[in-house]
């Protein structure tokens, strides 16, 4: 059960800041994370839906933000480092390589599981989507509540606007969210460059944000 305290109608707008982060703040969130609670955070170029990788009532009901979602793709698991990501995939000499050049940054990467990866997703999937993204809050939040979040992007809005901008993901979104972190910047929008590793040799699946270069 979430806190009744924590949600009730809208979820909280919390604008906060990153340099250093406010540790109230940050107690704050990690509590509404650990009370199976669903939040909207920056991350890195876009905005992103994230929970407890393993609440599954808190992962349920982030999915439901994005009815449109493919539940064929990998979900995706935002660490706070290559360390948590190796913990949840299986990272060989090669994906560390690639890995190092790219993290943290504006990456997904795609992975096979580990084997510890379904008693905490809760979920047999074979491949798993890993992110550790190049946003100092979030990355201070992850570090801080000790274990990788689930996420998935915010959608875009019902005339097909890209959400940049906190306000916007509470006007849209806030009844399903417990808590909007906002640093009060707009977001480019821009989607995550995706990679797949797990075949061992490196496939673009989706140019975006991430720098090709660093391969």
């Amino acid at each position: 059960m979430v806190d009744a305290s924590i949600v009730g109608g809208m979820g909280e707008h919390l604008y906060t800041f990153d340099d250093p982060p406010n540790q109230r703040h940050l107690d704050q969130i990690c509590k509404v994370l650990n009370n199976n609670g669903v939040l909207a955070m920056p991350a890195g170029t876009s905005w992103m839906f994230c929970c407890d990788a393993g609440a599954k009532k808190a992962v349920q009901r982030m999915l439901a933000l994005k009815p449109s979602r493919d539940e064929r793709k990998p979900l995706s698991l935002v660490c706070s480092s290559i360390s948590m990501a190796t913990e949840m995939a299986n990272v060989d000499g090669h994906a560390f390589k690639i890995l190092n050049r790219i993290v943290p940054g504006h990456f997904t990467v795609l992975l096979k599981s580990s084997r510890t990866l379904p008693k905490i997703l809760k979920n047999k999937r074979a491949v798993v989507g890993l992110r550790v993204p190049n946003e100092a809050i979030t990355l201070a939040v992850i570090e801080q509540f000790g274990r990788p979040l689930v996420a998935t992007s915010v959608p875009a809005d019902a005339q097909g606007q890209v959400l940049t901008m906190g306000f916007q993901i509470t006007e849209s979104h806030g009844h399903g969210l417990d808590l909007i972190v906002d640093l009060g910047e707009e977001m480019s929008g821009l989607s995550t460059t995706i990679l797949d590793l797990t075949q061992g040799d490196v496939e673009v699946i989706r140019e975006g944000a991430g720098d090709l270069g660093l391969l």
